[in-house]
């Protein structure tokens, strides 16, 4: 079980490299994803349900990480925003995505591109020592 979320957790780290390069190449279709999120029961509820799996590997993964309080708080944290965004409605969720992918101009997006792309890195780093 914990080789699986470490494994998961691994391809999490990839995704955010990946996301970072996107955002900095085609940041307008990271706005137009962002935008999505929210706006059907499937997309809502499969994004927060895979943040919840997530936070669930961080947790049964930590102890392999070089900082395992920070890997459980930071599952922590998924797990409990997941459940709390399961029980705000869909709407509300939809226009907070809506606004914020409004308010993420195509170069703010390339700014903190870097930073998904350190995050993807840091984590995969600190389970893979």
């Amino acid at each position: 079980m914990e080789q699986i979320a470490v494994f998961v957790i691994y391809i999490f780290g990839i995704f955010l490299i990946c996301a970072g390069f996107l955002m900095f190449i085609k940041p307008e279709k990271v706005r137009m994803i962002i935008a999505k999120a929210g706006s059907t029961y499937f997309i809502n509820y499969a994004e927060l349900l895979i943040r919840m799996f997530l936070g669930f590997c961080f947790l049964f993964a930590s102890k392999h990480s070089l900082y395992e309080f920070y890997t459980d708080i930071l599952g922590c944290f998924l797990i409990v925003s997941a459940a709390l965004l399961m029980l705000l409605p869909i709407k509300k969720h939809n226009q907070f995505s809506r606004k914020a992918s409004e308010f993420l101009k195509p170069n703010y997006l390339k700014l903190t591109a870097p930073l998904s792309i350190f995050f993807g890195v840091i984590i995969i780093y600190i389970f893979f020592k």
